[in-house]
């Protein structure tokens, strides 16, 4: 997927301006919303249940308070120490949610245990309840053409009074491309938008458009349209649940996800034991309860 040019600069200056607002701006929330954070990696990190979290940001957006979501995984926390703008913007965010086994086992070496496993992935269907009910609309920027327009039709077909205001692939061929599908966002009236580019860009991307995006809600959701879509199936329930769900990818795309998978789950266990012993700040310092 084809980076703009100027992105780099662009986004380093838009998050310049919006640090310590957003900061302030997430203690608030989470104080709201009765959830207690963790402290990996020098970010904040919201522990809750996947229904508390979708909840929330439903509840957000209906009441238009502004939020950027964002999730974190082994492979964005590799992605985290390596990329400063990737970082900065992750710091921007209201809410950061912990996603996988690599999380739980960083979190239990500060004495913590998560209450769930809340990822983009499962997140969306419990999301999309709560917006049903709530008569919340959701836009779905990401994937291949096509893939997000399948997503949400599929979602639709099984949740009676779920809006999908808008869908839209995720590449742009140029800025004016790009300055398009943000209007399209607004003119769809959408108060959730989920966007889907993949780690480092989405998180990137909402950083340096979030001022021209209308909906209080953003999400930045990896490749979960692929998974609702059909497009590639998700790994069985009994591989989910004991954390090997990376695994099921990487059978299924091993090309693409080897270096993901293989090395950078190695890079991921070294960094937590180095963090651990040599610098328990920089992985979160031991927290009881």
């Amino acid at each position: 997927m084809p980076e703009l040019a100027s992105e780099r600069t662009r986004a380093s200056d838009s998050l310049s301006a919006v640090d310590s607002a957003a900061r302030g701006h997430r203690a608030q929330s989470s104080a709201e919303t009765g959830t207690r954070d963790v402290r990996l990696f020098g970010i904040d990190v919201v522990d809750t249940t996947l229904a508390t979290a979708a909840a929330s940001i439903v509840e957000a957006a209906r009441h238009g308070l502004p939020l950027n979501v964002a999730f974190l995984n082994a492979h964005c926390i590799n992605t985290l120490f390596r990329d400063p703008d990737y970082r900065r913007a992750v710091e921007t965010c209201d809410r950061v949610y912990a996603d996988g086994s690599g999380m739980r086992i960083a979190a239990r070496l500060t004495g913590r245990k998560l209450i769930d496993n809340v990822n983009g992935t499962d997140l969306f269907p419990v999301l999309c309840d709560h917006a049903a009910k709530a008569d919340t609309s959701l836009y779905l920027l990401g994937g291949r053409h096509g893939v997000a327009a399948e997503a949400g039709r599929r979602m639709m077909a099984g949740r009676p009074g779920l809006d999908i205001a808008g869908t839209r692939h995720g590449f742009f061929a140029s800025a004016d491309d790009e300055t398009r599908a943000i209007a399209d966002i607004n003119a769809s009236g959408a108060r959730i938008v989920l966007v889907g580019l993949g780690v480092p860009l989405q998180e990137r991307w909402i950083a340096r458009n979030r001022h021209r995006i209308a909906a209080p809600v953003v999400l930045a959701v990896g490749g979960l349209f692929d998974y609702y879509s059909g497009r590639i199936p998700r790994a069985p329930l009994a591989l989910r649940r004991a954390g090997l769900e990376w695994a099921w990818r990487l059978a299924l795309e091993p090309r693409r996800l080897a270096r993901r998978y293989i090395l950078g789950n190695a890079e991921f266990l070294t960094r937590v034991v180095v963090l651990r012993l040599f610098s328990p700040d920089g992985l979160g310092r031991p927290q009881a309860g």
